[in-house]
Order: C-alpha cells, then sequence, then structure tokens
C-alpha cells in the first residue's frame, strides 16, 4: 500500500504518535462531559472549539503561506466541514451526552464497515471472504453492544446518535479521499473548520444555545483542556504519525481509542460496560484490523484511507478532527 507522499513508512516513532493521538482524543471524551457536568451544552461546546481551532489553523496558514487551493477543492472542504465535520462533531459529542462514553464511542467505530458497505452498494469494492468476515464482527459487536433483546438497557437516542455520526464520517471520509495529493494539509483543515464553525454557530443560535461558557475556573479549565488536548495535541500527534507509518497500520493503531475512551470515562466518572457490551465492542475491533489487513491481491480499497472518526487522511494527509 502506498503512502500519502509516494514512500511506505514505518518509523517506530510515527506509531507511538498515532497512539498518543488516539489517547488524547479518548480524553477529550472525558474533558467533554466535565463541560457537560457543569452545564455547558453540545452545541456551545463545539462552538468555541470549531473557533479556538479555526484561529490556531489559519495562524499557521499565515506562517506556512501555502498556495491556494483550486476552486473545486475548496468547495469540496466547505461542504466538508459545514456539512460533515459538523454534524459528526455535534452527532457524537451529543451521544456522549445521553449514553456511556465508552459505548458511544465503540458505535461510532463501525464506520469503517459502513464504508466498506457503501463501496459494495456504489460497486467501488467486490466483496471477499476477509470484507464479509469484517462486516460479520461489526454486525455481531452490534448486536452485543445494544443488546440482543433490544435497546431496554441502553439510550435510543444515543445509539441513534452514534450511529448517524458513524454514517455521517463514513460519507466524509469517502469524499475526503477524493481530494488531490498536493493540496495542503494545514489550509484544508483551516477552510474545514471555519465551515464547521459557521454550521454549528447557526444549529447553536436557532436552538437558543447560549454562546457563553458561564463563569467559573472549572469550566474554563474543562473547555481549554478539551480543545487543547482534545483538539490540537491530538491532530498535531497525528499528523506527524501519518507521515511516518502507513496507511493501514495507522488505522490499526488508532483503535485503541475507544479502550482508552472506556478507561478513563470508568476512572473518572465510573462509567461500567456489561460484559456484553465489551465482548461486542472488542469484536468490532476484530473486524477493523480484519480491514486493514493488506489482501493478496490489489483490489480497490476505500479503507486504505481509514482513520480515527475525529481524524481523517485524504490522500494529502489531512487530518480532521470530529
Amino acid at each position: 500500500m502506498s503512502h500519502p507522499y509516494g514512500v511506505a513508512r514505518t518509523d517506530p516513532r510515527g506509531a507511538l504518535l498515532v497512539m498518543a493521538a488516539a489517547a488524547c482524543y479518548a480524553l477529550s471524551v472525558v474533558f467533554a462531559k466535565g463541560a457537560y457536568v457543569l452545564g455547558v451544552s453540545v452545541q456551545t461546546l463545539t462552538v468555541w472549539r470549531f473557533a479556538i481551532g479555526a484561529l490556531a489553523f489559519w495562524g499557521m496558514v499565515s506562517l506556512r503561506r501555502p498556495a491556494w487551493l483550486a476552486r473545486r477543492v475548496v468547495l469540496t472542504a466547505i461542504g466538508m466541514g459545514s456539512v460533515g465535520f459538523a454534524v459528526q462533531a455535534l452527532t457524537y459529542f451529543g451521544a456522549i451526552a445521553v449514553m456511556d462514553a465508552g459505548l458511544a464511542t465503540l458505535l461510532v467505530y463501525t464506520y469503517p464497515a459502513i464504508i466498506t458497505v457503501i463501496g459494495f452498494l456504489t460497486r467501488r469494492q467486490s466483496p471477499t471472504r476477509r470484507t464479509l468476515a469484517a462486516l460479520g464482527c461489526s454486525a455481531a459487536g452490534m448486536l452485543l453492544l445494544v443488546g440482543l433483546g433490544g435497546l431496554a438497557t441502553v439510550s435510543r437516542l444515543g445509539v441513534g446518535l452514534a450511529l448517524t455520526a458513524a454514517v455521517t464520517y463514513a460519507l466524509y471520509t469517502i469524499v475526503a479521499s477524493s481530494l488531490p495529493a498536493e493540496a495542503d494539509v494545514v489550509l484544508l483543515m483551516a477552510i474545514v473548520t471555519t465551515s464547521a464553525f459557521t454550521s454549528v454557530l447557526v444549529v447553536a443560535l436557532v436552538s437558543g444555545s447560549p454562546l457563553s461558557l458561564g463563569a467559573g475556573p472549572a469550566v474554563y479549565g474543562w473547555v481549554l483542556a478539551y480543545i487543547a488536548v482534545g483538539t490540537l495535541l491530538a491532530m498535531t500527534l497525528h499528523l506527524q504519525g501519518l507521515v511516518r507509518i502507513e496507511p493501514s497500520r495507522a488505522g490499526i493503531l488508532s483503535s485503541i481509542e475507544p479502550l482508552v475512551t472506556a478507561g478513563a470515562v470508568a476512572a473518572v466518572y465510573g462509567e461500567r460496560m456489561t460484559l456484553a457490551q465489551i465482548a461486542g465492542g472488542a469484536v468490532i475491533l476484530v473486524g477493523i484490523v480484519i480491514l486493514q489487513l493488506r489482501p493478496r491481491r490489489p483490489a480497490v480499497d476505500l479503507l486504505a484511507q481509514t482513520r480515527h472518526p475525529d481524524v481523517q487522511e485524504t490522500p494529502s494527509a489531512v487530518g480532521l478532527a470530529s
């Protein structure tokens, strides 16, 4: 499998950077829930996250001064941010606000299987025993996560939001994979984040969510940690890792995020999943690993660009947080 820059890389530092980024994204869930407990809404927190993120990326653009993008690429990036990025972020963190974070994250991690199904339906990918086995793992894992007897023990709203986030991110990933390899990563992220900020701001204003975070150092502490660690640091670490290792390996290493999320929220908030849900999560992660394994014969693989739901690499290694 070729690297976005044309060279296959296996630098051990890249693996450590990707795993560190996954851990940072997992911790962002802890920080977000802390803000929710103090009364910050999902919309308000997301507005601040995208506002500060956009300022940071445009600051980097002003320092780097990359070549501007073609009109088609700019319009694609605007659409990715204003629709895909914004919807995925709101639904993912909305799910975390109403259900156990570990369970929500695992449900969102069904997005690689959704990409594969879309590939089948659009005839861009042919079914193989490997992909069918991976889809079977995802289906079985979902049944275990939500309960074979129905949704009696989990939030139906949370499950719906998490699966919406998974579908949205799958579509976002497919669109992102069409961007040209020569497009500047930071400039793309600046456009996408700004577009997402605009959409989320409109949602917040229409829904009547306050734009103020409120008073108190605790609120600002959670929010700043959420943005600094779960957005800026995580994206920086992930981007640095992506230029050092192959996409398939990075995708597998990023799968530690749900495990770290479940452990972190259990330690901080006392959330616990049942043994059946833990088994379901494990089965889903096995499916992800199967999908990331190299096929014996060359084939169209939509998952060559699969990344964390909060950071996705296009052929130009663009990383985007959810």
